[in-house]
């Protein structure tokens, strides 16, 4: 096993205390199968990562919500510890592997909460599709399937060893994740590198299909949308942009934007995310 700098494998008792207390379930067939990681009891709250992620996106999340929620977080096919995705991959084809693994954790006519980070949040548009009228309460965070993405400046991660590697994460947290300097820390970094290092599917072979535009319009659930006013796929000017395509799609939306964050905004503002996020879970 290779060294890795102590930024990268530092031991973290927030995220280190959430692996020791999760429970994890598999669903899916042989070559199909997702990984599931689970903590609390209650209403079912599922949380959706972003691409190249797995549930430590919401390491700044998950204990605030699991004192009285089941939360669900699933590594969507392609990351952490499931299979790729099935065929081709499509936008389509993984909801409805996620909306079935779904269904065998909970029943069929259970309802849930729902969280999409991302990518994730394109995944949450597909539950919202394949799962019409189970989700009471839906909050989109920074979601794609609204427009194409602007793409930052990133690092290839690969091959590189020791400080280098450790040097590229630094700058691709800071272009692609983060407005403020100070939020880049050892957590975040080990995250990133553990996530980054097993993922399989690359975004860009990844078929959108219709997007939120599909999901969005009807919903009669609550709804919220959320972005960081820095947010780094977001074409520059853009950002206010986003709120209102979610309310012209579905006027009873509400959306918010954080301000002095970037695009991993429950992670950089989580005092904030989780307030909204639990302001909307009252309702």
């Amino acid at each position: 096993m290779l060294d890795l700098p102590d930024a990268l494998c530092r031991p973290d008792a927030q995220l280190d205390g959430l692996r020791d207390t999760a429970r994890t379930r598999v669903t899916g067939p042989e070559g199909a199968r997702i990984h599931w990681t689970e903590w609390g009891q209650g209403p079912v709250l599922v949380m959706l990562h972003g691409a190249y992620g797995s549930w430590p996106h919401f390491v700044r999340n998950i204990a605030a919500f699991a004192q009285d929620h089941r939360v669900l977080i699933p590594d969507i096919p392609g990351y952490g510890l499931s299979d790729m995705p099935v065929g081709l991959p499509s936008m389509v084809g993984i909801g409805r592997q996620v909306a079935a693994g779904l269904d065998d954790l909970i029943g069929v006519d259970t309802p849930y909460r729902l969280v999409g980070f991302s990518f994730g949040g394109g995944v949450a548009g597909r539950l919202m599709v394949d799962h019409r009228g189970r989700q009471s309460h839906v909050l989109l965070a920074a979601p794609a399937g609204i427009a194409s993405a602007h793409v930052p400046p990133m690092k290839s991660i690969r091959g590189r060893v020791g400080e280098d590697l450790a040097d590229a994460i630094a700058f691709n947290l800071r272009s692609i994740m983060f407005a403020r300097d100070d939020t880049l820390g050892p957590q975040a970094m080990r995250i990133q590198h553990e996530c980054a290092s097993v993922a399989q599917l690359r975004v860009e072979k990844v078929d959108w299909g219709p997007g939120l535009g599909a999901a969005v319009p009807g919903f009669a659930g609550h709804l919220m949308a959320v972005w960081g006013d820095a947010d780094s796929f977001t074409k520059p000017g853009e950002v206010p942009d986003r709120p209102g395509q979610i309310r012209a799609w579905n006027p009873a939306a509400e959306t918010h934007v954080l301000p002095a964050t970037g695009h991993w905004l429950q992670y950089e503002n989580a005092e904030g995310f989780n307030a909204l996020l639990r302001d909307l879970l009252c309702r």
